[in-house]
């Protein structure tokens, strides 16, 4: 723990030191370029992560989480999908025990469908099956869909997709134009986009090692309009995003929960973020942060315990 609080410590001093001698110039040149038109969506900066926080939980991805954000004004929303074991897709973020205690003797794929709609998030919220959250977005027509996979082979990447397009064309066809598949490498875009041609997608790095001139070149390659990545991607690729605003393309960063931390990573050219905060987009949106202004010491204050666990998952799994 010690040597993390350190490297916590290293990486927001280093950061302060890069940022204030050049990577401020960037700042004010941060505005996203307009898209090809298809859609809005990427005017979203604050998206809610696993459907959002609700009644002081995160990574439910529930029904409750949905609604409540929803009416707070998100309008843009990430969803963790996994595969039960009769190829069903549901929305939970991993098969930890915390989230369903009651499926700790069915861990992992041995839990259907059945067994995982009959089970209550944290003993508390309803989950939500793939059908349920297609007829959400029927129900409330204004608002996006990004679908992280937790796919890992190409072959579970093809059984996933096939399956969500399957069943997006059979409840409403025009679905597929709201949901944004994370595509984490360029065989998976390759892979996804052989299944369906989504017209919004968002390249997203918490999974990828790759540099950042191998990023730039993919999104441009690829015409990608965005791209998600960790906190600490950023800070080791201090290039990154500035590169990324000169091509138009918009940067998410996941997962903040802390509003100095946003100001200032917004001020380094960030256009939005994942988030479980509960409160509304406009109240946590930073319009009243003048650009070129760093509050290092409220970041340093309010920020290093998060950028510590980010530290900690990454060094762990990648948790996200």
């Amino acid at each position: 723990m010690k040597k993390t609080i350190m490297l916590s410590l290293l990486i927001v001093i280093t950061a302060g030191m890069i940022w204030c001698s050049w990577g401020l110039v960037w700042s004010g040149q941060n505005q996203p370029a307009s898209t090809d038109g298809t859609s809005r969506w990427e005017e979203n900066r604050l998206i809610a992560h696993a459907l959002g926080g609700v009644k002081g939980a995160s990574h439910t991805n529930s029904y409750e989480a949905f609604i409540t954000n929803y009416n707070r004004g998100y309008r843009l929303f990430e969803v963790d999908l996994v595969q039960t074991t009769d190829g069903e897709l549901v929305a939970r973020h991993d098969w930890s025990q915390r989230l369903q205690p009651d499926l700790a003797a069915h861990p992992g794929r041995n839990v259907t469908k059945l067994m995982f709609a009959s089970s209550l998030i944290m003993g508390r919220f309803h989950p939500l099956t793939l059908p349920d959250i297609l007829q959400l977005m029927q129900q409330y027509r204004d608002f996006d869909l990004i679908v992280d996979t937790k796919a890992g082979s190409k072959e579970q990447i093809q059984q996933q997709f096939t399956h969500l397009v399957n069943e997006a064309r059979r409840t409403d066809p025009a679905l597929l134009n709201r949901i944004i598949p994370e595509i984490f490498s360029p065989e998976m875009y390759d892979t996804v986009m052989g299944i369906y041609p989504f017209p919004n997608k968002m390249y997203s790095l918490y999974k990828t090692g790759a540099s950042a001139e191998s990023i730039v070149e993919f999104v441009r390659d690829k015409h990608l309009t965005s791209v998600a990545m960790p906190v600490y991607r950023v800070f080791v690729n201090p290039n990154l995003v500035p590169s990324l605003n000169k091509l138009g393309v918009n940067s998410y960063v996941h997962t903040v929960n802390s509003r100095p931390v946003m100001q200032m990573l917004h001020s380094f050219g960030v256009h939005g973020f994942y988030t479980d905060q509960e409160e509304s987009p406009e109240e946590l949106i930073l319009a009243d942060a003048p650009p070129g202004h760093v509050d290092f010491p409220g970041y340093i204050g309010s920020g290093l315990a998060s950028i510590s666990n980010i530290l900690i998952k990454v060094r762990n799994n990648g948790y996200k």
